[in-house]
């Protein structure tokens, strides 16, 4: 599957590439980002992949994400009240 790239350089599209996978993985959770990606036609084994990601976390890296993806739903439940508050 390839991905057209026009005129946006490789770094670009790597951050592209990882801002998606993250996204994919905080919305999805490890194992259904990777059958995700697999029902797009994902390449390599994503699952092995991810895993090696995960384990190669320390506790405290793991405990910081939680932290930021809870402060981001609050942040983003908090826009939603202001956004609705004021139409």
């Amino acid at each position: 599957m390839g991905v057209a790239t026009g005129s946006v350089g490789v770094s670009a599209l790597e951050d592209l590439i990882r801002e998606g996978a993250r996204a994919l993985i905080d919305r999805l959770g490890y194992a259904n980002a990777a059958r995700f990606i697999a029902i797009l036609g994902g390449e390599g084994d994503s699952v092995i992949d991810i895993r090696e990601k995960r384990t190669k976390s320390d506790i405290d890296e793991i405990t910081e994400r939680i932290k930021r993806r809870k402060s981001d739903q609050r942040m983003l439940e908090k826009s939603k009240e202001d956004y609705y508050k004021d139409v």
